[in-house]
């Protein structure tokens, strides 16, 4: 097994220093050269050269046509995937405790193209539940988790995701259109969280939060949803709750990851 000596945690670090410092916004659009950033490192420019090379070698910085660095895109992909192992590491507590609040049913759910995807499901001891949810997809527009992963997109942005949706055939209380629709996510935006009454279907409610990552991008939501004559008395008390564990499950993925004990070995 390989020891972890001196030598390796001074590379690691100094790898880190130089991601972190093409990471600096600056960089986003132009890039950095290698002599602005030996200078922000206090580095000879031949290390920080021959740094970069390999780092570009592995596609972790890009190389542009006029020599200038910045961050590359198997980064990126690996962060996404790392985000993406906490959130389904972390989660789950999360929910467990919502559930143990609401009594209902708890849904953690990602954006996909047009539609909410459910990745993870947990709930009350109440019998045998009916449907299998993860996995299950469902429309972006009636949706509360819907609702909430389009916070942050703007009214162009909406009008252009959702071009060619039907709006018919759902719930009574569905929205009509798009400018309808958009109407609703202003107000859930002010809340903080959204709740649906009877929109996806003639029977269900449901209210919903985002999940936001350490860069503050919506990355999930939690929604509670319910039959109606079972929840919508508490809807809005629901939303409060889903959001202020919404906000919690939040601060845990922008957190340091927790220490995991030391494996025992025998002796």
């Amino acid at each position: 097994m390989h020891r972890v000596t001196d030598i390796d945690r001074t590379s690691a670090a100094r790898l880190m220093a130089t991601l972190e410092a093409l990471a600096d916004p600056r960089n986003e659009r132009e890039g950095v050269g290698v002599s602005e950033l030996a200078r922000r490192l206090r580095r000879d420019k031949s290390i920080v050269s021959r740094q970069l090379r390999s780092l570009v070698e592995v596609g972790l910085v890009d190389r542009l046509p006029d020599g200038q660095h910045r961050l590359g895109w198997r980064l990126f992909a690996l962060a996404a995937s790392a985000g993406d192992q906490r959130l389904r590491e972390l989660a789950p507590p999360v929910m467990r405790r919502l559930v143990e609040v609401v009594q209902e049913r708890v849904h953690l759910s990602v954006l996909r193209g047009r539609e909410v995807l459910t990745v993870h499901c947990e709930s009350p001891q109440r019998g045998i539940e009916p449907v299998w949810w993860p996995g299950r997809t469902s429309p972006l527009h009636c949706t509360s988790a819907g609702r909430v992963l389009l916070f942050d997109y703007s009214e162009d942005d909406v009008r252009e995701t959702l071009a060619g949706v039907s709006f018919e055939g759902l719930g009574p209380n569905a929205p009509r259109d798009v400018d309808d629709l958009l109407r609703r996510l202003g107000r859930a935006r002010h809340r903080g969280f959204a709740f649906v009454d009877r929109e996806s279907d003639a029977d269900t409610v449901a209210a919903a939060a985002p999940v936001r990552d350490h860069g503050g991008g919506i990355v999930a939501a939690l929604n509670i949803s319910a039959p109606s004559y079972r929840l919508r008395g508490r809807l809005t008390w629901a939303g409060q709750q889903v959001a202020a564990a919404s906000a919690h499950l939040s601060r845990c993925l922008s957190g340091p990851a927790p220490a995991r004990p030391a494996r025992r070995t025998s002796a």
